[in-house]
């Protein structure tokens, strides 16, 4: 299963892309031949479970933990804004301290910094060793100082994957799977970890076998249901059962709408390959300028200038949530939305590039939904009597600049109508999402992912990236 085109390398049957030069490891679409059947499909199934409880209960710690670090900035950006210039400097250090600080910690684990999505997927296809225990803190404390503490433009969800598949590889290692299924149990909490990201279980399990493994068989669908399913009842417990962005009942409007939904489509997949290729440059700037700069004062920059844009508008930085749901209840005006959709598209991949943990998936998520909510205020504006045009264009904005990103409709779709807590959307998005993949694939532009593990090399600052 795989919608991916344009990605360098050589692919084998599976459409598992391979760089030049890499021996492929135990494929995830065969079983292996040793396998002594029920036994060991019981003891996946136990390892799935357990490290499917540890990745809800991290996961769900992790996002609570962003929550209450969230509020507190927004309370401090209020304090700054409340007197005179002088204050605005004491949020600006802190972004700046808390941005180095996260690159710092990446220096004990590099495997850490980004989004962590790439390194999970080399370690499917035998490119890369699994991610060592040191990774689970690094990411853990990084993603809060990076995302939370300085309002990095980054997703939760990149740490919360790493994360869990860090303690899929940890738990195979002590109950001693063969090396197929702890590459099969590392993949599937993955998904469980995207999943508790955003209360998301069926789009991140779909992550699972369209990004990830790029398969569909039974020991792979067995230890990601079981490990997404413990995940999602223990994170709940932390932080709840409610949708990440609940919108309600929206229409998806006349028949003839369709149409303008796969104008959107087409439109935000040009985006998405214009978007990836900002990604990846400002990746190749932050390693190239500078070069005798240390990488984490370099991060210190990035967070100060994100913290400088944050005391004049908290609500353009950090993961976005607060924003996003603005956007899908329609209540920004058609100014507000440009400036954020311009701002976040600079911002997002420039601290992207400060290498500190932090995901891609929340930042796109945004961009997503604003753009195709001033799409809906155009419809609106030649149809008043579509008055749900801006939440239901802004919802299906989000499935489409997924699909365009990370190449992935199905997962984006699914992802959407949970984080949303809706159906009614779901043929306009399907729709949309196949317009995105349609033209990316036509302006041959690499999936992101694919481009970021193809990347993954030594940095003039030690990190890979």
């Amino acid at each position: 299963m795989s919608f991916h085109a344009g990605v360098p390398g050589d692919r084998s049957q599976d459409g598992y892309a391979v760089a030049p030069g890499v021996t492929r490891g135990p494929d995830l679409d065969t079983p292996p031949p040793d396998d002594p059947g029920l036994s060991r499909l019981l003891v996946l199934a136990l390892v799935a479970a357990v490290g499917g409880a540890v990745t809800g209960l991290v996961g769900g710690a992790f996002r609570q933990l962003l929550v209450e670090l969230t509020v507190r900035r927004d309370e401090l950006l209020a304090w700054a804004q409340s007197s005179g210039p002088v204050r605005w400097i004491v949020p600006v250090l802190l972004g700046a301290v808390a941005a180095g600080l996260a690159r710092v910690v990446v220096r004990w684990a590099p495997e850490a910094s980004g989004s962590g999505v790439q390194r999970v997927e080399a370690h499917i296809r035998g490119e890369a060793p699994p991610a060592p225990p040191r990774v689970l803190p690094t990411k853990f404390v990084g993603g809060l100082l990076s995302i939370g503490a300085a309002g990095l433009l980054l997703g939760r969800e990149g740490p919360t994957v790493q994360m869990g598949a860090s303690i899929g590889a940890f738990f195979s290692r002590i109950f001693r799977l063969s090396l197929h299924d702890v590459r099969t149990v590392t993949c599937s909490l993955g998904g469980a970890g995207l999943g508790v990201a955003f209360n998301a279980p069926l789009g991140g399990s779909l992550f699972v076998f369209e990004e990830v493994a790029h398969a569909f068989r039974t020991r792979l669908v067995v230890a990601t249901f079981v490990g997404t399913t413990c995940a999602l009842a223990v994170s709940r417990l932390v932080v709840g059962g409610a949708p990440v962005l609940p919108v309600g009942d929206v229409s998806p409007g006349p028949g003839w709408l369709l149409v303008g939904y796969a104008v959107l489509g087409g439109l935000l997949g040009a985006l998405g390959v214009a978007y990836n290729r900002l990604v990846v440059r400002c990746l190749d700037v932050f390693a190239n300028v500078g070069a005798g700069v240390a990488p984490e004062a370099k991060a210190a920059a990035i967070g100060a200038v994100v913290m400088a844009v944050g005391v004049a508008a908290p609500w353009l930085i950090g993961g976005g949530d607060g924003l996003n749901e603005d956007m899908l209840i329609g209540s920004l005006g058609v100014t507000t939305l440009l400036v954020a959709v311009a701002v976040r598209w600079l911002l997002g991949p420039l601290s992207y590039s400060a290498g500190t943990p932090g995901g891609l998936f929340a930042p796109l998520l945004v961009l997503g939904a604003g753009i195709g909510a001033l799409a809906g205020h155009l419809v609106g504006a030649v149809h008043p009597e579509l008055t749900s045009a801006v939440a239901s264009f802004a919802v299906v904005g989000m499935s489409s600049f997924f699909a365009g990103v990370v190449r992935a409709p199905v997962t984006g779709v699914v992802l959407i109508m949970e984080m949303t807590g809706q159906t009614t959307l779901a043929v306009p998005m399907v729709i949309a999402s196949a317009a995105a993949l349609i033209v990316a694939t036509v302006l041959k532009g690499p999936p992101i992912y694919d481009t970021l593990r193809l990347r993954m090399h030594p940095s003039p600052g030690g990190v890979n990236q």
